[in-house]
């Protein structure tokens, strides 16, 4: 997946100089400078700090670590919960600090969703898709 390499090539860059100035980049001709931004980037930053297995789960590391945003633990969301409690990483902190006070959360988290979405491969559905067109393409016989 191109995204995977994309996420190694910022991980590389973090790792080796602690600076975040490619993931800053892509991510403004990617994404909304509205909130969705620091979404993605605090995300990415959080994922670089736990760690993941390689550039091929890179996608799915921050799909979860991103669907965290949508999950709650009784009023806790637990992005927040980890940004505030766990987290150690300043920028971390810079992206996603106020997350609690963004009034638009919801929409923001949804279009990060959205986009790492447009990366995911879903076999059964692509299955059914193609089903569908196909059974279509029948009965307009």
């Amino acid at each position: 997946m191109i995204i995977n390499k994309f996420l190694q090539i910022f991980s590389d860059e973090y790792i080796t100089s602690k600076s975040i100035n490619k993931l800053l980049e892509f991510t403004k001709k990617t994404l909304p400078s509205d909130g969705t931004d620091n979404i993605f980037i605090g995300c990415v930053l959080i994922m670089f700090d736990i760690g993941f297995t390689g550039p091929a789960s890179c996608h799915e590391y921050l799909s979860s670590i991103v669907q965290s945003g949508k999950q709650k633990i009784g009023n806790t969301n637990l992005l927040y919960f980890y940004v505030n409690r766990i987290n150690t990483n300043k920028m971390v902190s810079k992206y996603l600090k106020n997350i609690n006070q963004d009034s638009n959360f919801e929409k923001h988290i949804d279009l990060v969703i959205e986009y790492l979405e447009q990366f995911s491969f879903d076999f059964s559905a692509k299955i059914k898709s193609t089903y569908d067109k196909k059974t279509k393409e029948q009965d307009n016989k």
